[in-house]
């Protein structure tokens, strides 16, 4: 596949491309804030916004779109019933009921956030998630077990992403950073991929393996740091001190240091 030209400029990109890109699941912080972002965008929608929330179409990870600003927006579809690619949509997610919609909304939403905190791990495997997050999927796919009610449920699941934080009033400006910064991490690989792509050494027939450890290499960069791993200056790393060399004397000074510490007795010579 090839890399899309950088020079074009793009403003937003769907998830499904940036789990191919990074080829490894988001991260609970960026499920968290895909959730609030998505959620408070149908919160828009449902306030009359264009396009109309009976014709936001959410199935899979292709179908959820975060922009250069941090926001999040959904496929749609036309009036017609046929999506901008021209697909017909499933009858499924024709609901005429508005609370249910937005149930239904968030129960897409709910299973595109699991499968994206999923994505390439085994099938035999299951991602272990914080309490938290489990507790929010839990409400998102009805598997919770106190019954909620329909009208407040998108209202809780935005409540539920802003008590996340230390600080609920900081939600809005936080997640939109968190997600604008997933963007800019997917752009900053893609200009990556290109550069490689057009190098000398890739060009000249060089295995592109070194591509993929490059990739590899940035990802795992990027992640430890936003676990929290500093870097430092080159010039602030500790310098190892090189034991001074052991001084070669010659057998005159050899001699000289015997006499000076009275190793050898030396003898009056009679003319």
């Amino acid at each position: 596949m090839e890399a899309p030209h950088c020079e074009q400029r793009i403003t937003k990109v769907s998830l499904a491309e940036i789990l191919r890109c990074f080829e490894q699941p988001i991260s609970e912080e960026q499920a968290w804030a895909i959730c609030f972002q998505c959620c408070c965008k149908m919160e828009q929608l449902a306030q009359g916004l264009s396009p109309s929330l009976h014709s936001v179409f959410i199935k899979g990870s292709g179908s959820i779109f975060l922009h250069a600003d941090g926001t999040a927006s959904f496929k749609v579809y036309r009036k017609s019933g046929k999506s901008i690619d021209s697909l017909r949509a499933p009858q499924c997610f024709v609901v005429h009921c508005f609370l249910g919609l937005c149930l239904q909304l968030l129960e897409y939403l709910g299973v595109v956030i699991y499968e994206a905190l999923d994505w390439g791990i085994d099938n035999n495997l299951e991602r272990e998630l914080s309490d938290p997050l489990e507790k929010l999927l839990c409400l998102m796919l009805k598997l919770d077990e106190k019954a909620m009610k329909p009208a407040d449920t998108l209202q809780d699941v935005i409540k539920a992403c802003e008590e996340h934080l230390s600080s609920p009033s900081e939600a809005s400006s936080h997640y939109e950073m968190t997600c604008r910064s997933l963007f800019t991490e997917y752009m900053e690989l893609q200009k990556l991929q290109t550069i490689i792509q057009r190098s000398k050494e890739v060009h000249l027939g060089s295995p592109l393996s070194c591509y993929s450890i490059c990739l590899h290499t940035l990802t795992y960069i990027i992640r430890e740091l936003q676990k929290g791993v500093k870097l430092r200056k080159s010039s602030e790393r500790p310098r190892r001190c090189a034991p001074p060399q052991k001084c070669v004397r010659s057998p005159y000074e050899l001699l000289l240091d015997d006499i000076q510490h009275k190793r050898y007795t030396l003898r009056k010579v009679s003319d």
